[in-house]
């Protein structure tokens, strides 16, 4: 996208190919680095999780950072889906007594949201020059026991983080199949 040549849309301008730049290179980071993510980092990972969306805007959703080597070794048997040795995990959850105060809109849609949570997070790992990949295959209640998560609220994906690897495999290329958009209705593939 080419835009006016005023300093303020050569700005804009960098920030969009920045953005989409992280975009493309994002993609599930399954070997990490063995070095910590410094704290500041992790803050503003954290930060771009909390600004996803809720139903309503309601508080239903939370994180838990976890960065202590016994907890990610407890988190890493009890989760199959956890690949490598991330120095650091971000487990996003929902408070059901508050989703369900909102009826079954908002219980329905706290996984979506916290999806949405997810994917900030990612970005923002992506940005910052960190991988990262989401986590579904999991023990529920094993989680919730290590990390003392109460009854009445249920995890909803765990993100590791981390710096990839030099090791770290190239992605897959994807063929068509997946990367289809039709225009107005379905099987219109006329832009």
């Amino acid at each position: 996208m080419k835009l006016d040549n005023t300093l303020e849309d050569t700005d804009r301008e960098n920030k969009l190919d920045f953005f989409f730049g992280v975009i493309r290179k994002r993609r599930a980071c399954r070997d990490f680095d063995s070095k910590p993510v410094p704290r500041v980092i992790l803050d503003r990972i954290v930060l771009a999780a909390h600004r996803a969306p809720t139903a309503g805007n309601s508080p239903y959703r939370f994180t838990v950072l976890v960065v202590d080597p016994n907890q990610l070794m407890l988190l890493k048997m009890v989760s199959p889906g956890l690949f490598g040795n991330p120095p650091a995990l971000l487990v996003i959850c929902t408070n059901m007594r508050i989703a369900e105060d909102g009826g079954d809109l908002w219980v329905k849609l706290s996984r979506t949201d916290a999806g949405a949570a997810a994917e900030n997070a990612v970005l923002a790992a992506y940005a910052m020059g960190l991988g990262a990949s989401f986590i579904k295959s999991y023990s529920e209640t094993a989680v919730r026991k290590v990390m003392k998560i109460p009854d009445y609220c249920r995890t909803e994906i765990i993100v590791s983080l981390g710096f990839p690897s030099k090791d770290e495999l190239p992605p897959i290329k994807k063929g068509k199949a997946g990367k289809i958009t039709y225009l107005n209705f379905f099987g219109n593939e006329k832009n």
